[in-house]
């Protein structure tokens, strides 16, 4: 079991509350998908999961356990972000860049071949490689800390729809082998649709809706909701 649990979580930046009192549970072995506009908070939300947000009041559990109380290394949540470039050391080659993370060792080539990378890129360096590729990379980083939740941030937001699209197969693909809990962060509501079981909608710091994915696209029951989904051209 690998539950992430949001309890009753606020957030603030001095007196701005980026965060309202949100709980939200990401039930374990499926993909929830955190949907909103930029500014709505949800990015605020996730990087309160790995310490990069100060929590005002509230809990991130996992499994029961407050995410403080967590061991460092290896680190049971990991998280992918938007810009996978400035989370890899641009001085360190592809297979270094994966291998720095293992609890144990495990081959390089096996992680990359994982993420529908090829293994002979391992001795490129990330400004070698495409977007698409450095964003595999930065998944395949992830999974070598073998951990129990996978959060990504609008990870596919910076990619053309080719690109795009074959990276959320990917992400299908290793949710359903791997059996992963993951948070699924977009402002999409098309993307968020794609790859997630159920979805919560964010609204200004608070969540105003949430339940089954075809219950979300199909009746949706906030305006707000109903507005991401003609944006997306779902409505």
């Amino acid at each position: 079991m690998s539950d992430l649990h949001f309890d009753a979580v606020t957030i603030e930046y001095g007196p701005a509350r980026a965060v309202d009192a949100v709980t939200l549970t990401v039930p374990s072995g499926t993909t929830l998908g955190l949907v909103g506009e930029s500014g709505s908070g949800k990015s605020t939300l996730a990087r309160a999961a790995v310490g990069l947000s100060p929590i005002a009041a509230g809990r991130v559990l996992l499994d029961g356990i407050d995410v403080k109380h967590l061991p460092r290394r290896p680190r049971p949540l990991q998280m992918v972000f938007q810009d996978p470039y400035s989370a890899l050391n641009p001085r360190m080659t592809i297979g270094e860049s994966i291998a720095e993370p293992m609890p144990r060792p495990t081959p390089v080539a096996d992680l990359m071949t994982l993420v529908h990378l090829d293994p002979s890129l391992a001795t490129r360096l990330p400004g070698q490689l495409s977007g698409g590729q450095r964003q595999r990379v930065a998944l395949a980083r992830a999974l070598a800390a073998r951990p129990r939740v996978i959060i990504a941030d609008e990870i596919t937001s910076a990619l053309d729809v080719s690109v795009q699209g074959a990276l959320l197969n990917t992400i299908r693909d290793l949710q359903s082998e791997m059996d992963l809990t993951m948070l699924f962060i977009s402002h999409n509501l098309a993307v968020v649709r794609y790859v997630s079981d159920t979805i919560a909608v964010m609204y200004q710091g608070t969540i105003v809706e949430s339940g089954p994915t075809s219950e979300i696209i199909t009746n949706p029951t906030h305006p707000y909701t109903r507005d991401l989904l003609d944006a997306s051209a779902l409505g």
